[in-house]
């Protein structure tokens, strides 16, 4: 058999309300991200009262953006709101909080963690995010179900009646195109998704290699929100991919991302530039840069305001001095806001 009919076997397509109201609360807490979502993220948050706002920005801050919640509980199932919510709710302590933490840390750190085996200079140290699940993992799973119960019911489930037609669409036109072509059906996916020569390329921050022959199953689920992320997910023989779902005449904005106009704008300069050369070396303080740099520690600091509010850089306290750092993970995340903004 060739292996681009056994692709095309492996290749299914899963239409997921649970996972589309995910990502339409990605939408809420990262809305300038989504220029064609933008405008329907305005118009919701107006008639939200604003402690659900609130309460929608403070679990994104937790879940990275809501994206760790996506990742699939049940690779290739069809969950309906209700399901996803509950399996949410009977999910063991330490599972919940590897979830929130997009399986960064393995089960046996957290419950290791749990067990109040912290004081091991050895062993993986909780970071802050880390630790305050660890404090407030009870109240944070409470606001959490409390948030997609709310939203589900009072705004998502109309939204939902409106684009499921759609959505049903796209995904039996995609699903016929993979029998036509699976290769030119997967490459319509995204411009940085290519299958090609027995290997499905992606493009983040690094570039991924996932060959044919070493995957069971490649799940393809639509969304109406979720362009232009390259939201993917994979194990060991699994692969999950986002087709974008285009909904004729909603509102574009043309504008550039607010985060991406402050980070481009903090690396407009050569003393903050240097300044982050320094930082990614090492932390350094106020005291430890001015002479480095030849300037004052006033000016310093208001150098280091800048690349702290744009996101590149931040701080500690180690005694009685400030430490700054690089937020090495920024430019990652910067490398992903550059190629989304172009790609729109």
């Amino acid at each position: 058999m060739s292996s681009l009919l056994t692709l095309q076997r492996k290749i299914k397509t899963v239409i997921s309300p649970y996972h589309e109201l995910l990502c339409s609360l990605h939408v809420l807490h990262q809305p300038q991200h989504h220029p064609k979502r933008l405008h329907w993220a305005r118009e919701l948050t107006a008639q939200m009262p604003h402690s659900l706002c609130e309460e929608i920005q403070t679990i994104g801050r937790i879940s990275d953006g809501w994206l760790s919640l996506m990742t699939p509980v049940r690779p290739g199932s069809s969950l309906t709101c209700s399901e996803g919510i509950a399996l949410l709710k009977s999910l063991p302590d330490a599972e919940f909080m590897h979830l929130l933490l997009n399986s960064k840390v393995s089960l046996g750190t957290i419950l290791e963690w749990q067990q109040g085996r912290l004081a091991n200079p050895h062993g993986e140290q909780p970071d802050e995010a880390g630790l305050y699940l660890l404090k407030n993992l009870k109240d944070v799973r409470h606001l959490l179900l409390a948030v997609l119960e709310t939203y589900e019911r009072e705004y998502f489930r109309k939204e939902w009646d409106y684009i499921a037609p759609w959505i049903s669409t796209t995904a039996t036109q995609f699903q016929a195109d993979v029998i036509r072509s699976a290769e030119k059906a997967l490459n319509s996916l995204h411009p940085r998704l290519l299958a090609g020569s027995g290997t499905f390329t992606a493009q983040k921050a690094v570039t991924y290699y996932f060959p044919y022959d070493r995957l069971q199953q490649v799940y393809v689920l639509p969304s109406t929100f979720i362009h232009p992320h390259l939201l993917m997910d994979w194990s060991e023989d699994t692969l999950t991919l986002p087709l974008a779902v285009d909904i004729p005449g909603l509102p574009y904005s043309e504008a550039p991302p607010e985060d991406l106009l402050r980070q481009l704008k903090a690396l407009g300069d050569g003393s903050r530039l240097r300044i982050l050369k320094l930082l990614w070396q090492a932390p350094h303080c106020t005291k430890q840069l001015a002479p480095l740099l030849g300037i004052s520690e006033a000016a310093v600091s208001k150098q280091l305001k800048q690349l702290v509010e744009a996101g590149l850089a931040g701080s500690e306290r180690k005694g009685n001095y400030l430490f700054y750092f690089c937020n090495k993970e920024a430019f990652d995340s910067l490398i992903n806001l550059q190629r989304q903004f172009f790609e729109q």
